[in-house]
């Protein structure tokens, strides 16, 4: 393997793993209830049906990113997800609006490399 594919594949690993990690974080330790009271918080409507859409996004979007699966479009999922979180939650906090435009950036690359290298 070459440096560029095993480093893409690692780069997919960890992607994948921030996904998956705190959808099933959300999912059994937070609990459903914590990530509805969290939303509405935030002032999203259907509070409870977004906290489910969000940990189903983000376990399916992190599962198929580690399998590998069709990576053109599921790691669109998780960067939409990241920019809106950083835009909702960390507004006055730069270091973390950076943190997850980079990591949403990362997602659009991963995606990218991987039309680039099927066609």
């Amino acid at each position: 393997m070459k440096y560029l594919e095993v480093a893409t594949k690692v780069n997919q690993i960890l992607l994948g793993l921030v996904m998956l990690i705190p959808g099933l974080m959300k999912l059994f330790l937070m609990g459903p209830s914590a990530v509805a009271g969290m939303l509405g918080g935030l002032g999203f409507p259907a509070a409870t049906f977004f906290a489910w859409l969000l940990i189903v996004l983000e376990i399916g979007s992190g599962a198929a990113i580690l399998a590998g699966w069709k990576l053109q479009y599921t790691t669109f999922v998780p960067a939409v997800i990241l920019v809106i979180a950083g835009l909702l939650v960390y507004t006055t906090d730069y270091g973390n609006l950076l943190m997850h435009f980079v990591i949403a950036s990362n997602f659009v690359v991963l995606g990218c490399m991987h039309c680039k290298s099927k066609k």
